[in-house]
């Protein structure tokens, strides 16, 4: 059965209704020799139902698997996780659809729950981006640290804006110093 974006769109609105925020389908071009359109489904929806949205996405079409790292957009009241995931479709080329879900956590409750679960590759960047952007995984099953020393306070984020490392900081303006 090959899969469309819209169908996709569609079927995730009717379940979730208006925890679905948004979601566009965005056509691009590919190659070079011989050119060949792809269809991205961009999904915004509430954190409330990422989890159940992802397993929907898997029993209903595709076991989805991440595509590339996830990313993140900072704001003055939070962050968005944005998690670029595909799906197979099982025709020709380009059988894979590009599914993007972008999630808004504020900042004063910086925690979502995990979907290693549901897809097992994403554990690694889910510890990373806690540790990088200060983001808590509920229900994760392996919290420890992959990238960051020991020695660095659980609260220092070294990708989030305005982090200054200590270091720098300490030794600001002072010459000869390595």
């Amino acid at each position: 059965m090959k899969l469309h974006p819209d169908y996709i769109a569609d079927r995730l609105k009717y379940v979730f209704g208006e925890d679905i925020h948004a979601s566009r389908i965005v056509e691009r071009e590919q190659g070079v020799t011989r050119k060949v359109t792809q269809r991205v489904l961009h999904v915004t929806m509430a954190r409330r139902v990422f989890h159940r949205a992802l397993t929907l996405l898997k029993n209903e079409f595709a076991q989805p698997h991440i595509s590339c790292p996830m990313a993140s957009k900072e704001y003055d009241e939070g962050m968005e996780l944005i998690y670029p995931f595909t799906l197979f479709s099982g025709e020709g080329e380009f059988n894979e659809i590009p599914v993007v879900i972008t999630v808004f956590i504020p900042y004063k409750d910086l925690r979502i729950r995990t979907v290693s679960d549901v897809v097992p590759g994403i554990l690694y960047m889910e510890r990373e981006t806690r540790e990088m952007l200060g983001v808590m995984f509920e229900d994760t099953p392996d919290d420890r640290r992959l990238f960051t020393p020991l020695s660095l306070p659980r609260d220092m984020h070294p990708m989030r804006n305005g982090f200054i490392d200590p270091a720098i900081k300490n030794n600001a303006g002072k010459e000869g110093v390595k």
